[in-house]
């Protein structure tokens, strides 16, 4: 595609719906809500910011580029279980956690990663300014905008790259997802220092900003379960949802269709909202299940039928 006046993407996408002047004058800190959640803060955008998140979307930041052979989160067609599959056959396993993942890429990482990407935009740079601060709340990016997820992933590239390479040569599959990452191979001895290498591969290319959560970072071997990303990577090298969360899923489903007394008074010991809570978390582990193994998602429907696990999928998406 020919790179175009940013006002001619624009003009050709909503086709008077919006002016482009709109775009430039509106004031990103006026069009955000902040909504509490358990310990986090997700920014709900206004619908207008909404509107052009979804042009800068298709027009910007899904050109640029991502490590594809070891990212898979944030990726039209790509699933949980693509990120756990190069592990399948490994014996020893190092899984890590980026700690304040969003919170860490900032407006100067962001605009890096843009001027340095190939986009459809001929003057970009002129109205680069304008644009983080569509992107960014603070100087952070937020959780909660659209634009985040295909961001966060563009601006971790190099470090993927690096890492890559270091595990190329030390034997190692790597693999993340989102602000997981996972390493594996044969010799659980190879991993001693995994924690590490991680470390200097995010300081060298990204910065200081960027550390790893020592309370998520654990060392497994084959003998005991091995789970990444909720996963069960059995004794066979094939890889299922854990039999325990489908058993709670299968239980719930029924209840939820044949007894809610009965389901109400498991939810009331479990969360402080009661069914509403115990809904909400229904829902998600559906929602779960649907990016990480489709095929049970497909039993599911076929066991209880289409419409009620995709109103299940739909609360979780409210």
């Amino acid at each position: 595609m020919t790179p175009q006046p940013l006002h001619k993407l624009f003009d050709a996408m909503y086709h008077g719906k919006y002016r482009f002047d709109e775009f430039l004058a509106l004031s990103p800190r006026e069009n955000y809500s902040p909504v509490s959640w358990k310990s986090r803060t997700i920014y709900k955008p206004s619908r207008m910011l909404r509107d052009f998140h979804t042009f800068l979307n298709g027009f910007v930041l899904e050109h640029l580029p991502v490590n594809t052979s070891v990212s898979f989160a944030y990726r039209k067609g790509a699933t949980l279980i693509q990120a756990v599959e190069p592990h399948a056959k490994s014996r020893a396993f190092f899984q890590a956690d980026l700690e304040r993942f969003f919170d860490s890429i900032t407006t100067p990482l962001i605009r890096r990663v843009l001027l340095e990407s190939e986009t459809p935009v001929a003057d970009l740079h002129d109205h680069l300014d304008h644009i983080l601060g569509l992107l960014t709340i603070d100087g952070k990016l937020p959780i909660g905008y659209s634009t985040s997820p295909i961001v966060s992933n563009a601006c971790l590239l190099s470090f993927d790259h690096r890492l890559a390479q270091v595990s190329q040569d030390r034997g190692w599959i790597y693999t993340r997802y989102a602000d997981d990452i996972m390493l594996s191979t044969e010799d659980r001895a190879n991993l001693s220092n995994a924690g590490a290498v991680i470390e200097t591969c995010l300081a060298s290319e990204l910065g200081d900003e960027f550390k790893l959560n020592p309370a998520k970072s654990k060392l497994t071997t084959v003998g005991r379960k091995v789970k990444l990303l909720g996963l069960v990577i059995l004794p066979t090298g094939d890889i299922a949802i854990d039999r325990d969360v489908r058993n709670r899923i299968e239980a719930w489903i029924h209840f939820y269709l044949r007894d809610r007394a009965r389901l109400l008074k498991i939810f009331e010991e479990t969360y402080s909202q009661g069914m509403e809570e115990g809904l909400e978390r229904l829902s998600g582990m559906i929602s779960y299940t649907h990016a990480a193994d489709p095929a049970y998602l497909e039993k599911l429907r076929r066991k209880f039928g289409t419409t009620v696990i995709d109103s299940l999928l739909h609360r979780s998406a409210q």
